[in-house]
């Protein structure tokens, strides 16, 4: 039987990365679907705030913060896995910019680095997240409610 470490590996990266892609490129309903399980947990823990993020219901929660973002760049480090037959836990780095535009046209941002800790199953050959708990570290900035909204990705070639 051949070793499928390694393309484990590689498509657990992928669905980590996934995320990443779906909140910067303001795709979450196309993508999240695909890489978390329909009743996964998701907790974020950000400087002393708790948020649930649990699917289905966290897509529509996500999309309202990050709508509040001109822009959002989710840097995730490849992560550190640990797997135990059909499940796999993680640990990636995270950096994130949200970078917001108020209604004056100023823009600000809120920076915010951490980690993703998550576990994943794998059913039908197919890997998803099972269970994210996010923890911040750091942060630098605030998060705005009372801001333009962007909920498609903007064309970064137009000047604000």
């Amino acid at each position: 039987m051949p070793d499928t470490r390694l393309s484990d590996q590689l498509e657990i990266t992928r669905v980590i990365q996934q995320i990443a892609r779906a909140y910067d490129l303001k795709r979450h309903d196309e993508i999240l679907p695909q890489v978390f399980e329909a009743g996964a947990k998701q907790h974020y823990y950000l400087m002393g705030h708790f948020v649930d993020f649990s699917m289905p219901g966290g897509i529509a929660l996500l999309k309202h913060y990050h709508d509040r973002c001109y822009a959002t760049q989710h840097v995730v480090s490849p992560p550190v896995i640990d797997f135990d037959g059909e499940l796999a836990r993680t640990t990636s780095a995270v950096h994130a910019i949200h970078v917001q535009v108020r209604h004056d046209g100023t823009q600000q941002s809120w920076i915010l680095g951490g980690y993703y800790h998550d576990i994943l199953a794998r059913q039908g050959g197919v890997w998803r997240i099972r269970e994210r708990v996010a923890k911040g570290t750091h942060e630098s900035g605030e998060f705005l409610e009372d801001v333009r909204l962007f909920p498609t990705l903007p064309s970064y070639e137009e000047t604000l």
